[in-house]
């Protein structure tokens, strides 16, 4: 590693409901002195939608200070040629003054959501993120799709991305040039949900960062022109008991699905409208889950099938495999969504399930756009919301799920998310593509 200055600046920051990684920077001769009390946050600051407003019924106004108060376990430091100072952060929970966690604490909701599995049902996720993002500078001449061609003309890029992944602990599965132009899917290994999130956090500043510096423009945005393929953020999860052992699966079942397992994906099938307004929660988002976008467009489960909302994925068969790979990928969610709440929905619609003892009983093995009206009512098909209007209207009326926040969370939470409709209203499929792919 180069050598280092001695005074540079450390970010005390927190994945926000608008998906943005915001916060306040101190001195790296001071930081460590302020690890116990942070620095100060203003509640309005949640209510910020990605363009910078604050929404006008926000619940908090001028008044109110908070604290930003960081996680020692998740603290990333990254240093490269290119950079002038080292890339240091640490991501925080947001509290009140008195130490209790604030009720729009974005973190915290994710948090809450781990302890309820664990505590009710004895229970905890493994949980992988897949990250795509395309690279956009006007002058590259786009190579053929998934091929090395495509990986190597971004070479310099992609060994300054993957050593500072290294360096964070950040383990890359692959790089994959992906289908569409320049874009690329980063998967990531499988950790606790937390530290899962945590990575994907700090994956989306890592990247951003590495594109600085090496002079590459790119965005997450889940759609970068109309006609352009998606950027979406997948989730591969697995239950596992108080043992670690995985106990998704009970191959004498249809789906392969256990009890429980079968009870937590139903639960988030139950709710999907729901966990698509935080999962999926910007108007740009529902350009992406559109029937034949390899995204998704039902409310659908099935084995294989990356059109589906839930997809089953194969079990990895060798020899000298100990363990059980079996797991499930939620397809739904983009890079708008903080991971904490993409995340977090998709648990606390999973709990529903287990308290519900709902059940997966029908897999589709056929393109749900392609069948009669009939059949998709026999099989309890319809489509995802195809507006964030209508995802946020169906939140609004889903009061089981919404007993997983407390009232002030969703009070502030559609606020800023009306206050994004209202900005973007009048604005054309290709003016929201323009405006997305340069914030994300």
């Amino acid at each position: 590693m180069p050598n280092e200055i001695d005074d540079y600046q450390v970010f005390f920051g927190c994945s926000d409901f608008s998906g943005l990684f915001r916060g306040r920077a101190v001195s790296s001769l001071e930081y460590k002195r302020r690890l116990n009390t942070g620095c100060g946050w203003v509640p309005a600051d949640q209510s910020l939608t990605p363009f910078g407003e604050i929404g006008p019924a926000n619940p908090f106004g001028s008044l109110g200070d908070l604290r930003l108060i960081p996680d020692q376990k998740a603290e990333y430091k990254v240093k490269c040629d290119e950079m002038l100072s080292p890339l240091h952060f640490l991501l925080c929970d947001i509290n009140n003054l008195d130490g209790t966690p604030w009720d729009c604490c974005a973190r915290n909701y994710l948090k809450q959501g781990i302890k309820l599995l664990n505590e009710n049902y004895g229970l905890s996720l493994t949980i992988g993120f897949e990250h795509e993002f395309t690279i956009i500078d006007p002058d590259l001449m786009p190579e053929p799709v998934f091929s090395m061609r495509a990986f190597r003309k971004e070479e310099k890029f992609i060994s300054i991305l993957a050593k500072c992944l290294n360096e964070t602990k950040i383990i890359a599965e692959n790089f994959l040039p992906e289908y569409g132009v320049n874009q690329f899917e980063v998967p990531t290994s499988a950790k606790a949900p937390l530290a899962a999130a945590d990575d994907a956090v700090a994956f989306r500043e890592i990247v951003k960062e590495v594109s600085r510096v090496t002079s590459r423009k790119l965005s997450l945005s889940p759609k970068l022109t109309p006609e352009s393929v998606g950027n979406g953020v997948h989730l591969h999860l697995s239950l596992e008991n108080g043992s670690g052992t995985n106990v998704s699966e009970d191959r004498n079942k249809k789906g392969a699905l256990s009890k429980e397992f079968s009870a937590f994906c139903a639960g988030i099938l139950r709710h999907i409208d729901s966990v698509a307004a935080l999962s999926a929660p910007s108007p740009i988002s529902y350009l992406r889950l559109k029937p034949h976008h390899w995204s998704a467009s039902y409310n659908t489960i099935s084995v294989q099938d990356r059109e589906a909302a839930i997809r089953i994925c194969p079990e990895i068969k060798h020899k000298n495999r100990k363990f059980s790979s079996f797991r499930a990928e939620v397809r739904v969610g983009d890079a708008t969504s903080s991971p904490y709440l993409h995340l977090g929905s998709i648990i606390h619609a999973g709990l529903i399930g287990l308290e519900k003892n709902l059940q997966v009983h029908r897999f589709t093995e056929s393109d749900p756009s392609e069948m009669t009206s009939k059949e998709k009512k026999k099989l309890g098909l319809k489509r995802l919301p195809r507006s964030l209007g209508e995802s946020m209207n169906s939140l609004s009326s889903d009061a089981d799920f919404r007993k997983s926040a407390k009232p002030l969370f969703w009070e502030c939470y559609r606020d800023m998310r009306s206050t994004e409709l209202a900005y973007t209203k009048k604005m054309s499929e290709k003016e929201l593509c323009n405006s997305y792919r340069k914030i994300f």
